[in-house]
């Protein structure tokens, strides 16, 4: 909870070095590198809610790390069916719309 959205604000002001002290912009420069991954079963079910079937049954192969996990999705390797071609499928975390929606909000009311 309270991850993507305070994250990707953490990581904007991570790089406002002509306006932020040092000790700031070093101590969230962190959140580039410590991101959550979201379990195979979420990613699986998203992608089932966005696209209609399993990973399984849409690409070729899909695997089930990822390589690569950020504030708000994360990527996994896949090859598509026929042709094998490899694939980069970014998949939103669980959930991250519902919780935008609120913390969009809060943010708005902090800065407004």
């Amino acid at each position: 909870a309270n991850g993507g959205v305070y994250v990707k604000l953490g990581q904007h002001a991570a790089q406002l070095d002509y306006l932020l002290p040092p000790q700031y912009t070093r101590t969230l420069h962190q959140l580039f590198e410590h991101n959550r991954a979201s379990s195979y079963e979420d990613v699986s079910r998203v992608i089932e809610e966005e696209l209609g079937a399993p990973p399984e049954a849409l690409f070729g192969s899909f695997e089930r790390a990822p390589i690569a996990s950020a504030s708000l999705a994360q990527v996994h390797r896949a090859t598509e069916h026929g042709t094998g071609a490899p694939l980069a499928v970014k998949v939103q975390h669980a959930g991250l719309r519902e919780e935008c929606a609120s913390d969009l909000q809060a943010v708005g009311l902090a800065v407004a």
